[in-house]
């Protein structure tokens, strides 16, 4: 027969359950949204970064945003509840577009210093980093150690790095010349070339070639002296208030400095402390 009484209990029984359930889910979604909460009152800067630049700015396998330069964003953010900075990934030329364009007010992005870019942005004045640049060869090569054994044989550039200016210097005087192959895909394409044989040399940071080797077994290595050491910085639009949001990303800098977290996190991302300056001969 069939009882409705045990089958009322039962149905408040599961009803109660169910309440339990969802007032235990709903507190854990409000603690979650707790952990992640932004100051309401904070500025928000848009902040142009590349994504696919490891190790300074790109997408771990979990699909988080990390690197480098996202991480010392991100901890200048938790020093500062005033801030809050929301990233977009992109090129650095279309980064420079969106900047004119008003739709991001920053770039983290290994940024070096030039007088076209001072003229029409700023720069915070704090350095974020040291990048030595070298030799890139195939790792089997032991003839290429200088430019000056890259006479007459074949070298990748990025069209837009400083490594550019000093081939183009060196090749005034050069006989025969270096070739210059020009790429505006960054360091993963240089590496590449080289890895494959399609290309001598590249000129590239030395914790990228050491990133490359590890990361993604290319088979590369960096050789000779240091041919440059380039200080990065962020670079935010020309306005009043980026200025000042300029110098308080330059106070915490000099704090993170002050106390290693820099440092750890140089030697976190990059392998080694290049938050001070490396000799060069």
């Amino acid at each position: 027969m069939f009882n409705t009484k045990k089958l009322g209990k039962l149905l408040a029984v599961a009803t109660l359950a169910l309440g339990v359930f969802v007032v235990a889910g709903c507190a854990d979604d409000a603690g979650s949204s707790n952990k992640a909460a932004v100051n309401k009152d904070a500025k928000t800067i848009v902040v142009a970064t590349r994504g696919t630049a490891r190790p300074y700015s790109y997408t771990d396998d979990k699909g988080n945003l990390t690197g480098y330069d996202v991480e010392l964003v991100k901890e200048i953010e938790r020093r500062n509840p005033n801030l809050h900075f929301e990233f977009k990934p992109m090129a650095t030329d279309a980064a420079f577009v969106a900047m004119d364009a008003g739709q991001v007010d920053m770039i983290a992005n290994q940024m070096r210093r030039n007088p076209t870019r001072e003229a029409k942005y700023n720069y915070t004045n704090e350095v974020n980093n040291y990048s030595t640049r070298k030799l890139a060869v195939k790792n089997d090569r032991n003839d290429i150690n200088s430019l000056e054994d890259l006479k007459g044989k074949k070298i990748v550039v990025t069209i837009s790095s400083e490594f550019r200016e000093l081939v183009d210097e060196f090749n005034k005087t050069a006989n025969p010349p270096i070739e210059v192959v020009y790429t505006d895909k960054g360091s993963a394409e240089s590496l590449n070339l080289v890895a494959t044989g399609r290309a001598d040399a590249a000129g590239e940071y030395e914790y990228v070639i050491n990133s490359a080797v590890k990361d993604r077994g290319l088979p590369v290595k960096a050789v000779g002296d240091v041919l440059a050491v380039v200080p990065t910085y962020f670079l935010t639009k020309k306005t009043d208030d980026m200025k000042k949001v300029a110098d308080q990303i330059d106070k915490t800098m000099k704090e993170m400095k002050a106390d290693g977290t820099l440092k750890k996190l140089s030697e976190q991302y990059l392998g080694g402390d290049f938050t001070v300056e490396p000799a060069q001969k």
